[in-house]
């Protein structure tokens, strides 16, 4: 096999509360998942308002890791 060239970030989450998703943001999903994991052990889903609001905080935690990646960046551009 030849040489191949290969570049990434690697980023260790703390999971400390930060101005990308707040300790409040990180307690209610911590709530909701483990309803989550409750109903699915049991073969139940979630209320739907309860999924949605788990559906918005998991997304809200994603653009966060996303927007916690860029600053990263930027601090290493500079």
């Amino acid at each position: 096999m030849g040489e191949t060239e290969f570049s990434a970030l690697l980023v260790i989450q703390n999971f400390s509360p930060d101005p990308f998703f707040s300790a409040k943001q990180q307690k209610r999903l911590s709530e909701l998942m483990s309803l989550w994991r409750l109903g699915r052990d049991h073969g139940q889903a979630l209320p739907p308002e309860q999924q949605a609001e788990l559906d918005t905080l998991v997304e809200a935690q994603l653009r966060a890791a996303t927007a916690r990646t860029a600053a990263l960046l930027q601090q290493e551009s500079l």
